[in-house]
């Protein structure tokens, strides 16, 4: 039996018409949506279900969408597979960025509601957040883009957000600083791609909503630890421990995503196989590219979950 972790999207994996092939082979899926949509007290499912994108791309939108359809697919795979005799235990669980709040789900240490309340807070923050922007940087590695942070002086104003392999990062920081990359970074043999987000996130310029959002943390009472360990994103190790998690859960919206770190923490483990749950296949892109030898399966619609069901006994086990 092979020793699996699953992981969870985060944001960027949106897209419209995510969930709707669920909606309507799932009464499940119905309950879900309803279930967003009167927490967060708007019509969250109808935007993901059917758009805008503009409506969609709004961060207090994007986050709790992500979540919830990654939650379904969750659920309705273990319960297909319970239907084949068939447990759904891995090994860990890690999720990338916003993932790492459905990880904390999957591993007991959050409800459903209390994922979709924190979320929900999470997004509209960061929505809030001060002026900031972020790029992804391709073809170059981290330590040539630090080079190129100090050769510019920027290294006070522009940090690596995320790690998500060895020639994929992302910068965050003071927009007139980003946009003094551009030029930089292509002069370098690289290529940089501005995001479409208002805010640095993952950087020192989320103090302000990662302080806000500390206060809501605190708010949550969890006694029991994980049930299996959650790789985290501030140090790609894995943890169990309730208040550790949480402790690096609020550092987490000014700290780099160290995802990188975490899949080759993952391997070094024993882990040879990863299942990423949720809209599109980006996480299952970024893990080959970090380590091609796992094993990657995606199960991200209706008929994904469908073919992984009908393959995976060997890999859950009886």
């Amino acid at each position: 039996m092979k020793k699996f972790a699953v992981l969870f999207p985060g944001q960027g994996s949106q897209k419209v018409g995510m969930g709707l092939d669920l909606l309507e082979k799932s009464p499940l899926a119905r309950e879900l949506f309803d279930k967003v949509d009167s927490i967060t007290g708007r019509k969250i499912s109808e935007v993901f279900l059917r758009g805008p994108e503009t409506e969609l791309n709004q961060t207090k939108n994007t986050q709790p969408s992500l979540v919830i359809v990654s939650a379904l697919l969750t659920l309705l795979l273990k319960d297909e597979l319970k239907k084949k005799n068939l447990d759904f235990i891995p090994s860990a669980c890690c999720g990338h960025s916003l993932g790492e709040f459905t990880a904390l789900w999957f591993c007991g240490l959050l409800s459903l509601d209390d994922l979709i309340k924190i979320v929900a807070v999470r997004g509209s923050l960061m929505q809030n957040a001060p002026p900031g922007s972020m790029a992804a940087v391709l073809n170059l590695t981290k330590e040539q883009v630090e080079s190129l942070l100090s050769t510019n002086n920027l290294k006070n104003k522009i940090v690596i957000a995320n790690y998500n392999t060895p020639t994929q990062l992302v910068i965050s920081g003071e927009k007139a600083a980003i946009e003094e990359m551009v030029p930089t970074v292509k002069s370098s043999g690289g290529k940089i791609i501005i995001l479409p987000v208002s805010g640095a996130f993952h950087s020192p310029l989320m103090d302000i909503p990662s302080k806000e959002f500390t206060k809501e943390l605190d708010k949550l009472q969890s006694t029991s630890n994980a049930s299996i360990p959650i790789f985290q994103n501030v140090d790609g190790k894995p943890c169990t421990d309730t208040i550790q998690i949480k402790e690096k859960i609020k550092k987490q919206m000014t700290s780099s995503v160290l995802w990188t770190q975490t899949i080759n923490n993952l391997a070094d483990s024993g882990i040879d196989t990863v299942i990423e749950i949720g809209s599109g296949k980006i996480l299952t892109g970024l893990v080959k590219k970090i380590n091609p030898a796992i094993n990657c399966y995606n199960i991200c619609d209706y008929a994904s979950l469908t073919d992984f069901v009908l393959s995976s006994s060997s890999l859950v086990g009886a």
